[in-house]
């Protein structure tokens, strides 16, 4: 990439009234010749290694990942967090639903409600 020259440098800074004059260049980068063929992603796959990736000590450094699945037990019941959802914000009992509420919002129906 070349630099400016001095004079275009000076036109761009300054003009009739005194004021900086900001001027976008476009810049195209050039493709080295090691490149052959450049192609868009259009989904991501999921990575699968053949076999773990193991250190010099031999422990194991990167493996598969394994599909996690999520369940979480609320400490409330689905009639005790609707009755608690109606007492006033003072009670610990109504922030303990709230939780439990938006824990149900974002993770869906993945849990286990106490008996």
């Amino acid at each position: 990439m070349s630099l400016p020259s001095k004079e275009a440098i000076k036109e761009t800074i300054t003009s009739e009234k005194g004021k900086a004059i900001i001027v976008e260049r476009q810049h195209t980068p050039e493709i080295p010749r090691e490149i052959e063929k450049v192609e868009s992603v259009t989904g991501i796959e999921e990575m699968k290694l053949d076999e773990p990736i193991v250190g010099e000590d031999g422990a194991i450094v990167l493996d598969n990942p394994t599909p996690q699945q999520v369940t979480i037990k609320l400490p409330l019941t689905d009639d005790q967090i609707n009755q608690a959802l109606h007492l006033k914000v003072i009670y610990s009992l109504r922030w303990l639903a709230e939780w439990s509420k938006r824990l149900l919002k974002i993770f869906g129906g993945k849990f286990i409600y106490r008996y």
